[in-house]
Formats: structure tokens, C-alpha cells, sequence
């Protein structure tokens, strides 16, 4: 009988110690826990090195939008080329097609987003160049996206050294705010737009070359899809898109067990 008893309390300990385990398991974000704290969705790295040159970039979508249209038109020619001096070679992003058809004194945009992903707060920088030097080249950074015809947009005219941030909502496009934007002495230059949010106020830092150049809060950002625009007729080049959750509800690793 006091056999029976001691090998009873024996395995009522060791499960004990089974439920204890996996109790600190999960708190330490093994298994399931620990596979969704650690998604990949939070950070993406776009290099088109392994894209095939004179194709369009897998897991994009191209569209043009021109404002006042009631549907959008065809889209853009987005495609990878070689380019042995790109910041990342071999190869870097082109868009060349021409709004012309549409008219000189129409507003039109040429959007490339990234499919299948959203960010409520993201941190997007690119590298972009003018294909030719002095060229109207004007590209930037698409944020908070519905679809092709609704997103918020952050395009820097190269030449003119000027920030425009700009809403289109159906197709209709309202200006946030214009800014100067300095170019450094450098054949690439960098735009970076980051998302924030401090004790619930939502803002927009955007910087050009390094330097803080616009902010702006609004209160109907939200998440959206992110990618690549470009406004007026000179090809531009992309480079390094790069893509991270600027903060998120969820943890990026794990909490300490204990």
C-alpha cells in the first residue's frame, strides 16, 4: 500500500514538472508562441538581385493613376536591369514609362506595391537616381494603401530639391505639405518615411539624404500597403527597398522566462 502511494505522489510530481515545463515554455516563446513573435512579415529587404533583368520584380503589383480619372490606367513599366555600379549589384529597379499620353498638365502616378502586405506603422527607405543627370526625375515612398487609386505618398523631386506628401482618395489628390529637400553630393540619394505613434498621436517623420525634412500628424493614417511611385516622365532608378514594423502590439523576441 505505501508502495502504491509513493509511486502515486511520484507521478503526480513529474506531471507537475511536465505542465511546469511547458508552462515556462511558451512564457519563454518556444513552439507556437515563440513562431509568431518571430514573423517574418515585420522586415523585408528588396535588392531585385535575384529577379531576372528586363522583367518586372516578383511579388509586385504596377498601376497609374491620374488624378481626377474615374479608373485607372494601364500600368507602368516596372523591370529589373544589370547595373554593375547600383548600391547593391548587380541589378536595380527602372520605371520609364511616360504619363505624356495623358496630357502635360495632368497629375499622374506611377505606382508599384508590394503584394499580400501591410504595415500600420512602418520605417521605408529606398535609394532612387535620376537616369539621367539633371532630368525632371521625381520618385518616392508609397505608405497606408488601400489599392492602386487610395494611398499616401512621399515624392521628392530631384532636380527642383523639393519633398511634396501628398493623399489621393479615388483618384483625387490633396496636398499635406511641401518642404525643401537637399540633395548631397552623391550620384544616390536616400528617402527614408517612418510612421510613429507616442502616447496615441500619429506622425510622419521624412527625411531626404539623412536629414529631416518634413513631419506631419494625421489622424487618418492607418495600415495599408507600402511600395514605389513615381510622378512625370524621366525614368528614375530604385534600389535597397527596404521595409521594417516601426512598432507593433507584438513583441519582436520573446519575454524572459523566469
Amino acid at each position: 500500500m505505501k508502495s502504491g502511494c509513493r509511486r502515486a505522489g511520484w507521478l503526480g510530481i513529474g506531471f507537475g514538472w511536465v505542465i511546469a515545463g511547458a508552462l515556462i515554455a511558451l512564457l519563454a516563446g518556444e513552439g507556437p508562441a515563440r513562431a509568431e513573435q518571430a514573423s517574418t512579415d515585420l522586415r523585408h529587404f528588396w535588392r531585385f538581385d535575384t529577379d531576372k533583368p528586363g522583367e518586372s520584380p516578383v511579388g509586385f503589383t504596377a498601376g497609374t493613376v491620374v488624378a481626377g480619372a474615374t479608373s485607372t490606367s494601364q500600368a507602368g513599366a516596372w523591370k529589373v536591369e544589370a547595373d554593375p555600379q547600383a548600391p547593391t549589384p548587380p541589378n536595380r529597379l527602372t520605371q520609364e514609362a511616360s504619363c505624356s499620353a495623358v496630357g502635360a498638365d495632368a497629375i499622374c502616378f506611377q505606382l508599384l506595391l508590394a503584394n499580400d502586405l501591410t504595415y500600420e506603422y512602418p520605417d521605408l527607405t529606398v535609394r532612387l537616381k535620376t537616369a539621367s543627370e539633371g532630368a525632371r526625375g521625381r520618385a518616392g515612398l508609397v505608405f497606408g494603401a488601400k489599392d492602386i487609386r487610395n494611398f499616401y505618398a512621399a515624392i521628392v523631386d530631384l532636380a527642383a530639391e523639393t519633398l511634396e506628401v501628398v493623399r489621393v482618395v479615388d483618384g483625387q489628390v490633396s496636398l499635406i505639405g511641401r518642404a525643401p529637400a537637399k540633395r548631397k553630393q552623391a550620384l544616390w540619394h536616400m528617402l527614408r518615411v517612418q510612421h510613429n505613434t507616442i502616447l496615441s498621436k500619429d506622425f510622419l517623420e521624412i527625411s531626404f539624404d539623412g536629414k529631416l525634412a518634413f513631419t506631419h500628424s494625421d489622424k487618418r493614417l492607418g495600415t495599408g500597403q507600402i511600395g514605389l511611385v513615381t510622378r512625370g516622365d524621366a525614368p528614375i532608378w530604385f534600389d535597397n527597398f527596404d521595409a521594417v514594423q516601426l512598432f507593433s502590439q507584438r513583441p519582436l523576441s520573446p519575454p524572459a522566462a523566469y
